[in-house]
């Protein structure tokens, strides 16, 4: 048998689904390849126990390009067409039989039993052509190409079930990551409120006990002041003292209206509204920060009113107030489900002669503020009240 020079060649590995990270699609295609390699050698190392015969450089060529074609295509049919015309080259050429292990390790991998055993046929018919110790061989060969694509297969599924698990406890971890934001969020704003109801409190205990007892004290020098009368000089002490306490009682309410207008919590304040407004189906959407507080004065008895409007003139079951804070202005939307009935008469677009006075003081309440006010009833839609109150100028 004359001695063939074979031509080196690596077989190019099926292309991997591209969901799959290309760390692992690496590790596949070289383990892939270095095993198709090593059988690709012992194929050719028992061609000297093979019939002599012209056709094996074909057939090693063929073989090459049946298992180049099963890794790479991606389409079933076209997998399917290269083995059946490789196998069915080996079950009438013994040649084509020799390299039977490559094809075997490139089926290995498909997801049907019959495909993965598509080998035996061939082999079983080319038995007596090409003897009995070298279809011994061959058949050792082809099993262990079937256990290195079974050991190929397991390994890729140990990474996809790594690659789950980890992505798993990333989605787990992003989560509590959330979750924790969401916490400290909710622990800043109560910390906030708390903070701001001990304003309110400090607040009311001076209002009720220091400015009590000054108003008594100024109340006092008064009245010394009308018994002193004809004494000049102790009308005049007392005025003094009169215009130190009425001083003190200025500071004492300043100071109280400072702390009672920092204790202001528009969003607090709003939701104890929509709650309370009686309509089941109330809720509240708020993004603003920093509302200045007369704009929240007036954003909550715009929405008093117009909740009020809601549950009395309309059928509504549902009413959605969103506060929503732009660059240039503050919105506020109030929006229900009703139907026409008699809130379509209560105003036009804007609050004009003949509307109601709570629509009318609603427009003053945002005018006041440079602001505009429309409320309408749209068909279908429901009965809106929109507001926009625009940011001073130092705060743009």
């Amino acid at each position: 048998m004359s001695r063939l020079r074979m031509p080196s060649l690596m077989i190019v590995p099926r292309a991997a689904p591209s969901a799959r990270p290309e760390g692992y699609t690496g590790i596949m295609n070289r383990e892939r390849a270095i095993d198709q390699i090593i059988l690709a050698a012992l194929c050719l190392a028992s061609l000297p126990f093979a019939p002599p015969s012209d056709m094996h450089a074909v057939a090693f060529l063929a073989a090459v390009a049946a298992a180049c074609c099963l890794d790479v295509a991606s389409s079933a049919p076209v997998r399917f067409a290269a083995a059946g015309a490789y196998l069915a080259a080996a079950c009438a050429l013994p040649s084509f039989a020799s390299f039977l292990p490559l094809a075997a390790h490139a089926l290995g991998f498909e997801r049907s039993r019959l495909a993965r055993a598509a080998w035996i046929a061939p082999l079983a018919a080319s038995a007596r052509s090409l003897g009995m110790p070298l279809t011994v061989l061959l058949l050792a060969l082809c099993v262990a190409a079937c256990l290195m694509a079974w050991r190929e297969r397991r390994a890729e599924g140990e990474r996809a079930r790594s690659r789950a698990l980890r992505d798993s406890l990333q989605e787990r971890s992003l989560s509590l990551a959330r979750k924790n934001r969401d916490l400290m969020a909710s622990h800043d704003y109560e910390v906030r409120l708390a903070t701001l109801a001990e304003r309110a409190r400090i607040a009311r205990e001076i209002h009720d006990n220091v400015g009590h007892l000054l108003t008594r004290s100024v109340l006092q020098v008064e009245a010394l002041q009308v018994v002193h009368a004809e004494d000049e000089q102790v009308r005049a002490d007392l005025a003094r003292v009169g215009a130190t306490l009425h001083e003190a009682m200025d500071t004492v309410r300043k100071s109280v209206h400072d702390l009672h207008d920092d204790a202001f919590d528009l969003r607090s304040r709003l939701e104890s509204v929509v709650g309370a407004c009686g309509l089941p189906g109330a809720r509240l959407s708020f993004d603003a920060r920093d509302v200045p507080v007369p704009v929240a004065y007036c954003f909550v008895a715009l929405v008093r009113e117009a909740l009020s409007n809601v549950v009395r003139h309309s059928d509504a079951a549902r009413a959605d107030v969103s506060v929503v804070e732009y660059p240039a202005f503050y919105q506020l939307v109030v929006q229900d489900d009703g139907s026409a009935g008699e809130v379509a008469t209560m105003a036009a677009v804007p609050a004009v002669e003949g509307s109601g006075l709570g629509l009318k003081s609603m427009e003053e309440r945002v005018a006041a503020l440079g602001g505009r006010l429309r409320a309408e009833y749209r068909a279908g839609r429901g009965f809106r009240v929109f507001a926009i109150v625009p940011k001073e100028e130092k705060s743009l």
